[in-house]
């Protein structure tokens, strides 16, 4: 055992100061009386406080002594001494994914994980480092090179579980590279070990794993779709619930519209598999749909045992409703066959289409269109609707055209882009296209040679554009398969139909919102009720990009009207939309890059936010073996980092607090008698004793020095 502060033994010299307290008494003058034999008390306390008596036995100088040395016992901070079993510098990684939220251990695995990092704690050498990483849906940095471990202690409590899928790479990554500062570091990782290892990490130290989680048993609504047919007529609601159990169980499926329950099922689930539903009847005009998975009566369903569902993250899903109301397409030029049989073909849409001049002649700029296809021409002015141009004849906010190009050679497009969804283009030959260089604000879908796009989509001053470089009779597209699949992507993206922009979000991701022309921003309402607002970046593509959506459930998005701007009334408006805005400025879908959002003809929009992830769901434990392989092998005679330090400094506090109530109690004996009988009258039924409340009158009450 070593002293850290022995400088404090000094205090000792409080010991004997006490002692001589006790000792020391008050010289009374002498005086001559006729007689004492009525003075015996008198004398008997003249004896008793004469100075420099004998010490006589007392409890209270006992106590006040034993504080003395325990105060000094804390101040000189005694420690033991021990092999440290880390190295002097440490980085901690803390598992922080969905998983980690699973309640197979108490009160979770992320608090048993916090638990077990503190404890790792205690292997740190003296003066040792400590670097802390929390994996969440982003690997953060909590605390850097800490050398106290109660502040390392801290940083590692602040540690809060996320609702979607840990980045383990790229929390090993920033592990490397802050071990890289030191040599002899290693790494440390305490997780569940649920889902798979990253394998194209590679981390240059050592990489220990600390396991948390016992059990594996978890259901899950792995996924959550609404489908209305193209007639509109039929609403449909699928839903897959994966069981990752190793045992048979029984679970309730209940569905809602816009929160009121419409269905509810048992569903008998086998082991380790996913069961499939498909519900009927979606109620219509539901905006909003959400899945609750819950336990069914286990009696009933005749299980011999009650399994548990140890994460509850996953038991509810939500799922935006694609809205089926008839859209009013205008086509401003010839409106070649291919072009108007491709539209025709759309559900629930009304075809109209006028001459240039007769838009120019402003005869059907009144219409309350959702979309406007330009065919070969320039409309003046451009509608402030989603608009599709193909083959634009001159320079436009659509972008500007710098020649002709004869036979263009088709680029590869991206593997990702939503357009292109189900389209195949590799045997698309164009004869003649216009050269137009690409606008700010749009994505290159389909690039034709030297970077020159034959299709480029985007969102223009909040509205979304999408342009054909080429007009359909100088290309084989109209005699392809892929051509009404292209044009219903197309103008579902536009007509914010995409079957993408229903799509759930991932908890964590960044999400584009399309702000529309009249509004100076997006007031978006989280599933807490929390209120953000967000205005659009400064690239003046007309989006507001939104990052807090690691909340799992519904957000609701409504635009902010400019100062002075009053908002025409919506075409059709929603019961429930605080802001709408026309039909004819609505904003047509997000880019899809990084995440697609629902859009509505009236102002207020939604989008969910889901946590469909089978790596989260799968909570089985492991060992952390995988993890451990991606470090290097840790040498067999590893060099002695030093000694760990145990203070002993918080038990001997505690022990000198529980001293000193013991000192007063013995010092104000009628003080605590008094609030003793005090607390036993606020108790119905208990006697306050003969003495009561106000205590034995007349008692000297105190029997010491303090």
């Amino acid at each position: 055992m070593s002293l850290l502060a022995p400088l404090a033994l000094v205090g000792l010299a409080a010991i004997p100061v006490i002692v001589a307290l006790y000792m020391l008494r008050m010289r009374r003058p002498e005086r001559t009386v006729s007689s004492t034999w009525l003075w015996t008390e008198l004398v008997r306390d003249v004896e008793a406080n004469a100075p420099w008596q004998r010490l006589r036995r007392s409890l209270l100088l006992l106590l006040q002594l034993l504080c003395a040395l325990l105060l000094v016992a804390v101040l000189v901070r005694p420690v033991l001494e021990r092999p440290a079993t880390l190295a002097h510098d440490l980085v901690l990684v803390v598992d922080a994914s969905a998983s980690m939220s699973a309640t197979d251990v108490p009160l979770d695995r992320l608090d048993a994980a916090r638990r077990a990092a503190i404890q790792v704690l205690d292997g740190l050498p003296a003066g040792g480092r400590v670097s802390i990483i929390e994996a969440g849906d982003t690997a953060r940095v909590v605390a850097n090179e800490v050398t106290d471990p109660a502040r390392a202690a801290r940083a590692i409590d602040s540690i809060r579980a996320s609702t979607g899928t840990g980045d383990m790479a790229e929390a090993l990554r920033l592990a490397d590279a802050l071990a890289a500062r030191a040599t002899g570091s290693e790494v440390i990782v305490v997780t569940d070990g649920a889902g798979i290892a990253p394998t194209d990490v590679r981390v240059r130290v050592p990489v220990r794993v600390v396991p948390v989680g016992r059990e594996r048993h978890n259901q899950a609504i792995a996924a959550l779709a609404v489908d209305i047919d193209p007639g509109g007529l039929r609403r449909q609601a699928f839903v897959s619930i994966a069981n990752q159990s190793d045992v048979v169980v029984t679970r309730r499926l209940q569905l809602l519209a816009d929160g009121v329950p419409f269905t509810a099922r048992d569903l008998r689930l086998p082991v380790m598999s996913r069961t499939d539903v498909v519900i009927d009847e979606v109620p219509r005009g539901a905006r909003i749909l959400e899945a609750r998975l819950s336990r069914a009566d286990a009696t009933a369903a005749g299980e011999t045992a009650d399994v548990p569902d140890h994460l509850a993250l996953d038991d509810a899903a939500w799922a935006v409703v694609p809205e089926d109301r008839t859209r009013q397409i205008l086509v401003i030029g010839p409106a070649g066959v291919f072009l108007r049989t491709a539209l025709s073909l759309l559900p629930d849409v009304e075809l109209y289409g006028v001459s240039a001049a007769e838009w120019t002649a402003g005869t059907a700029r009144d219409g309350d269109w959702d979309l406007v296809v330009l065919d070969g021409v320039i409309a003046d002015p451009l509608p402030a609707t989603p608009i599709l141009a193909i083959a634009p004849p001159t320079d436009s906010a659509l972008g500007d055209v710098l020649g002709a190009l004869t036979a263009p050679t088709i680029g590869e497009p991206a593997t990702d882009e939503p357009l292109l969804r189900d389209v195949d283009l590799t045997r698309l030959h164009v004869a003649r296209a216009q050269r137009i260089e690409l606008p700010s604000w749009a994505r290159v879908v389909l690039p034709g040679p030297t970077d020159v796009p034959l299709i480029y989509s985007g969102v223009r001053d909040g509205l979304p554009t999408t342009v054909l470089a080429f007009a359909l009779e100088q290309s084989d597209l109209p005699l392809q398969v892929a051509w009404p699949i292209l044009a219903a992507n197309i103008t579902g993206e536009l007509l914010g139909r995409d079957p993408s922009a229903s799509q759930p979000v991932r908890p964590g991701a960044v999400v584009q919102l399309p702000v529309p022309p009249d509004a100076s921003g997006l007031r978006i309402t989280l599933p807490d009720g929390t209120v953000r607002e967000v205005e659009p970046g400064v690239a003046g593509d007309g989006l507001a990009t939104f990052v807090e959506t690691r909340q799992l459930g519904v957000y609701r998005v409504e635009p902010i009207p400019k100062p002075g701007v009053d908002g025409p009334d919506a075409r059709p408006s929603d019961p429930g939309a605080s802001s709408p805005t026309p039909a004819s400025a609505s904003p047509g879908p997000a880019a899809t890059t990084p995440a697609a959002v629902d859009l509505r003809a009236s102002g207020t929009r939604w989008f969910a936010v889901d946590l469909f992830e089978p790596t989260e769901a799968a909570i089985t434990p492991s060992d952390g073996s995988a993890l451990v392989a991606l470090g290097t092998p840790a040498p067999e005679a590893p060099a002695t980092a030093g000694v760990a330090r145990d203070e002993w400094w918080p038990l001997l506090l505690l022990v000198l607090l529980g001293v000193l109530t013991v000192e007063w109690l013995v010092y104000e004996r009628d003080g605590a008698r008094r609030i003793r009988d005090r607390l036993r009258a606020l108790v119905p039924g208990r006697a306050t004793g003969a003495s009561g409340p106000s205590g034995t009158a007349g008692s000297g009450g105190r029997s010491g020095t303090r």
